[in-house]
């Protein structure tokens, strides 16, 4: 298998579709090649991409991001719980869960 840069993929494949819309005579198959993917065209061709698309690299976040982050979770985890426990006084008011407690331990 054959390695190519995608710029060296690019003029191959410009390549391929003056030749067979110029020699061959073959306009709709030109069309066709023209419309595939660079990826699709090397697969086609069986060449390997040396730098294909879509490949990035993940940005890695400094100890100063994680940090302020860490205080982000925290600070909304925070606003989650007393949300939560908001919740829980409508469902069950403090002195409803005092009694139920009371009437469990006798």
């Amino acid at each position: 298998m054959k390695t190519l840069t995608r710029e060296q993929l690019e003029k191959r494949k410009a390549q391929a579709v003056r030749f067979v819309r110029d020699v061959l005579d073959d306009p709709a198959r030109a069309d066709e090649i023209e419309d595939e993917s660079l990826e699709e065209y090397a697969a086609h061709r069986r060449i390997k991409l040396s730098n294909p698309k879509g490949v990035s690299r993940m940005a890695i976040p400094t100890r100063k991001d994680l940090l302020e982050r860490i205080d982000e979770l925290e600070t909304e985890n925070e606003e989650l719980q007393s949300q939560l426990d908001e919740i829980a006084d409508i469902v069950a008011p403090p002195e409803e869960a005092e009694e139920e407690e009371a009437e469990e331990g006798e």
